[in-house]
């Protein structure tokens, strides 16, 4: 899905050279072509923050802007100035130079599409919030093993979002129709803001700052489920706020496609499960593969366990829940991940809750903890969820897999990611692999017809929990010991 919004043709937008940002804002592409531009460029900013940043530098330039926000909440912020390549042109002739060092303000906060019958929309971390220099261009089929790269449409300023999805744009054009952005991996949101005054602040309402929930919105990750009798993750993207109409057989056209394991269907047509994994061809084709838990062990055929790796290798995202370990336990090099010892005993008794601790000890693990706080899934204190149908199948990551949810008394991990080609340079890994040892919602759902397995009560914090997981396993593929970033 993408819009017109540039009607002259050739021409070239007003480009910066490479930059890093964390944690901050930057203004891309001010150009001082124009005397209403702000012309400031004296060099890189360094900031500040609990949770580290790079130091900025730059020998600075006329007619580029750049400067970072304080950091907050766990995150450190730092930029690079550089000077602009070519004229200013499209928007950048209405970026405003403000009296008393004042500013021209887009706020506001990205959320899930969550419709009102579901509840509240919870906010979306790590988001990217820009202003288009030109055309977006529509993202390619299938996926592709490279490393993150810039936003569409030459951004003349963007932001990422916060662990409560609040944004602040600076230096954004001023006039009527401004485009704006909403972007996390191939999840994408094209908008309008109808008006932006000069040196003031224009604040957004959530509607405008939402996802999208079908194609015709914007984009969504092409995803396809293998469902299982013990997991319905279908119903969480449903809550997340995909429309139903996007749940379909591969050939019907919608973006989330459902093949059938043991678990639930779309009619007397839906493939089997075996028709994904059985094919490395038919697997490269989604951004996202989710394989839920089929009740028990059932051993998989090697094929199948490499065509994943494959899959992974190439720069797909899977997310694999609790007995579907057996794609992923004896087959290298996913078995050396992590200290595979399957089914084990249940870690409480009589299936009693387990009390989950969210690992802190990375940037985005302090997100999350502080992101399950604002929406109210945390238990008993920060930084802890609790857990229903908890199993144990593994102990502890081997780095640098990275851990998200444990637990202590007994020893147990819950959640995991690694990224892969498992044991490339990290500037070389492009996909991301996610195991969950527990379920979304115990219940059994063999062979009914979806959404006939899921509810409309309002989303659980277990299901809160995955929300975000699955919102970090579509962005922007990145080390996880450093604070994300926007690439530009």
């Amino acid at each position: 899905m993408h819009r017109r919004w540039i009607s002259a043709p050739g021409l070239r937008p007003c480009a910066a050279r490479v930059t890093w940002f964390v944690a901050g804002w930057i203004a891309l592409g001010a150009c001082s072509t124009d005397p209403k531009i702000s012309n400031a460029g004296s060099g890189g900013t360094s900031g500040t923050g609990s949770g580290g940043g790079d130091t900025g530098s730059g020998s600075g330039g006329t007619g580029f802007m750049f400067k970072p926000a304080p950091a907050t909440g766990g995150t450190g912020g730092a930029g690079m100035a550089t000077a602009p390549a070519g004229p200013c042109l499209n928007l950048c002739k209405q970026q405003m130079k403000c009296a008393n060092n004042g500013d021209t303000t887009v706020t506001g906060t990205v959320f899930a599409p969550t419709p009102a019958k579901f509840g509240m929309a919870d906010p979306v971390y790590n988001a990217i919030v820009y202003v288009p220099n030109a055309e977006l261009q529509p993202f390619a089929a299938g996926i592709a093993c490279e490393g993150c790269k810039p936003p569409s449409g030459s951004p003349l300023t963007a932001v990422l979002t916060g662990p409560d999805g609040k944004f602040t744009l600076k230096n954004v054009p001023v006039g009527d129709n401004i485009p704006l952005v909403i972007q996390i991996g191939r999840w994408r949101r094209q908008v309008k803001i109808p008006t932006v005054a000069a040196c003031g602040d224009t604040k957004l309402p959530a509607e405008l700052t939402r996802l999208p929930r079908n194609k015709a919105e914007g984009d969504i990750p092409l995803t396809a489920i293998a469902t299982g009798n013990a997991d319905a993750l279908e119903c969480v993207l449903r809550k997340i706020g995909i429309d139903e109409t996007e749940f379909t057989t591969p050939m019907a056209g919608g973006r989330i496609h459902i093949y059938k394991s043991n678990g639930s269907h779309v009619g007397d047509t839906t493939p089997p499960a075996t028709a994904l994994t059985g094919s490395v061809d038919t697997l490269k084709g989604y951004d996202m593969v989710i394989l839920e838990c089929e009740g028990g062990p059932i051993a998989k055929p090697d094929p199948d366990k490499q065509n994943l790796v494959q899959y992974a290798d190439a720069g797909g995202r899977l997310f694999v829940t609790h007995y579907e370990f057996t794609y992923l336990y004896n087959i290298a090099p996913f078995s050396m991940v992590s200290d595979w010892k399957v089914r084990q005993p249940n870690p409480t008794q009589n299936n009693a809750p387990l009390i989950g601790i969210i690992d802190q000890s990375f940037p985005k693990g302090q997100a999350f903890a502080q992101w399950l706080q604002g929406v109210g899934a945390t238990y008993m204190m920060p930084g802890q969820i609790q857990i229903f149908t908890p199993r144990h199948d593994l102990d502890t990551v081997v780095p640098p897999s990275q851990r998200w949810v444990y637990s202590q008394a007994p020893d147990t991990l819950q959640q995991f990611t690694f990224n892969t080609p498992v044991g490339a340079p990290e500037a070389k890994q492009c996909g991301r692999v996610l195991f969950s040892d527990f379920h979304v919602s115990d219940i059994m759902n063999i062979s009914v017809p979806f959404p006939t397995e899921c509810n409309d009560m309002p989303m659980t914090a277990q299901e809160k929990v995955l929300e975000f997981l699955l919102f970090d396993l579509a962005s922007c593929v990145q080390p996880d010991a450093k604070p994300p970033r926007i690439v530009q």
